[in-house]
């Protein structure tokens, strides 16, 4: 098949409404012919009346004083986001064999290694839910929540197997569970001010309330201890 009948082919289907088909036919002949210019302007065009200028920037970057200033930004981050390597470049713009980058393609090099690294930082950032250096409150709420964690699955291990071995735990496990209790809270009220300070003040009112109600349950369960000597002790025991 002919360049002009691949053009014509693809400018009967965009008008039939089969859009993905006509863009489809166009992107197989450039590759596999990448210096036919004419299917690539056509396919430049109609990436164009679509309001695509990442695609139009590059496919059209392989044809000087073509693309605009906005198509070649947009060609960059899309090159940038796609995580290939810059010797790749010919291959993204899809080149002729043998054909020197041109220098509009070249130009934007500086402009990829920028946007690669701001993708990176934002994918860094999405993971950690802050940046690093921002983040130290973040990484207080993980350690806490770790230490309850930890805490309380050391007092299940310690009180099973002292009742397998015949001890009495209840003491123990009381005041385990008065540790437990306290970084739970700790957790909690970090929590809570974090989301306060992000804006979200329901789901901060509604961690600040589940870390007073811990609060309180720490602060009866000190009471009592201090009331009988040391020892947790709840009123259906006296």
């Amino acid at each position: 098949m002919q360049d002009h009948e691949v053009i014509d082919r693809a400018a009967e289907r965009w008008a039939s409404g089969e859009r993905a088909e006509a863009l489809a036919s166009l992107r197989t002949r450039v590759r596999a012919a990448p210096a036919a210019l004419d299917v690539r302007l056509a396919l430049v065009e109609r990436y164009r009346e679509l309001g695509a200028p990442d695609q139009a920037g590059r496919w059209g970057l392989a044809v000087p004083g073509l693309t605009t200033p906005e198509e070649q930004d947009r060609a960059a981050r899309l090159f940038a986001a796609s995580g290939v390597d810059a010797s790749e470049l010919a291959m993204f713009l899809v080149l002729p064999e043998g054909t020197a980058l041109p220098a509009e393609a070249a130009a934007l090099l500086p402009e990829i290694d920028r946007y690669r690294k701001v993708f990176q930082q934002k994918a860094y950032a999405r993971w950690r839910g802050a940046d690093l250096s921002a983040d130290r409150l973040g990484d207080v709420i993980e350690g806490a929540l770790i230490v309850a964690l930890c805490s309380w699955l050391v007092t299940l291990a310690i009180v099973w197997g002292g009742s397998i071995l015949g001890a009495q735990m209840t003491g123990f496990a009381r005041w385990a569970a008065l540790l437990s209790l306290t970084f739970c809270g700790l957790f909690s009220g970090m929590v809570a001010f974090r989301r306060g300070s992000a804006g979200r003040p329901w789901v901060a009112v509604a961690w600040g309330a589940a870390c007073l109600a811990l609060f309180v349950g720490v602060l009866r369960l000190l009471a009592l201890a201090t009331e009988h000597d040391g020892v947790i002790r709840f009123a259906w025991e006296h």
